[in-house]
């Protein structure tokens, strides 16, 4: 059966195929302070996730000219005061 699909085509291609260069190679010695870093970020954001959402929604409402969000309980009218009539 022939396959157009070549997998060491591919590899010579990334060159991955010959470890001995270091081209290619990702070993657990290049791939640890890698994963630490994204780990590392990845830590920072979820941590302060918050804080940046905030900051970016804070953001895109003054660069668009939206008044600022109001609090849920806030009611935009006042109550009407209550007139008592005593004769």
């Amino acid at each position: 059966m022939y396959s157009p699909f070549k997998l060491s085509a591919l590899l010579s291609f990334f060159g991955l195929s010959n470890p001995v260069n270091g081209r290619g190679y990702l070993g657990p010695d290049t791939l640890m302070p890698i994963a630490s870093i994204l780990a590392a970020i990845a830590g920072f954001f979820l941590i302060f996730w918050r804080l940046i959402f905030k900051f970016a929604k804070k953001t895109y409402r003054k660069i668009r000219g939206l008044p600022e969000e109001l609090p849920p309980d806030t009611d935009l009218e006042e109550p009407a005061e209550e007139t008592s009539t005593e004769k």
